[in-house]
């Protein structure tokens, strides 16, 4: 677990945890930018471990990484997933064995992959009771030393930011739940 993990729970939660850009995430010591642009969407993207690729890609496409360093594409109308620099095989969402957040705007799509938040549930729990405990819970589990956050979500990092984000998003009625 990451020292930045060892903080209050309230710090964790409120996504003021990370020492620079790493929390929950061992980065591969490349020397490879820390960033690129998507050969697709000329997004700039981060660069992604190995490992995080072998266990979210699909069996018989695992075969298909190459020793380089790999980069996660979050633009939302690319279906590019993983990339590298170099010139080999590129990943996309039919590749990955999980919806991809940024790229799938359903309910049914994890924010958080480790502990099973998805945007419906985080959604309909504000939709009931104005508020919502995600952020809070998941703190609580990953000061615990329960997250995987670097084999389980696809942009390899912790998901706070993201789930302070659809809550904030939700709360100021910039997305609506499917009770409501």
């Amino acid at each position: 677990m990451n020292s930045c993990c060892t903080l209050p729970v309230e710090v964790i939660a409120t996504d003021q945890h990370k020492n620079g850009d790493t929390c929950c995430l061992v980065t591969d010591k490349t020397s490879a930018p820390a960033k690129v642009e998507c050969p697709n969407s000329k997004t700039s993207s981060r660069k992604v471990q190995r490992r995080t690729l072998e266990h979210l890609l699909k069996p018989e496409k695992v075969a298909e990484i190459q020793n380089v360093q790999y980069y996660y594409c979050p633009a939302p109308d690319c279906k590019v997933v993983y990339f590298s620099n170099e010139n080999v095989p590129y990943f996309t969402v039919e590749d990955v064995l999980v919806k991809v957040l940024s790229k799938d705007k359903g309910d049914d799509v994890n924010v958080c992959y480790c502990f099973d938040w998805t945007r419906g549930r985080i959604k309909d729990q504000i939709a009931e009771t104005g508020k919502s405990t995600a952020s809070l819970e998941i703190a609580k589990e990953v000061k615990a030393g329960n997250c995987a956050c670097d084999i389980k979500n696809p942009k390899g990092e912790c998901c706070l930011g993201d789930v302070n984000m659809l809550v904030k998003q939700s709360i100021s009625g910039k997305i609506f739940s499917a009770k409501t």
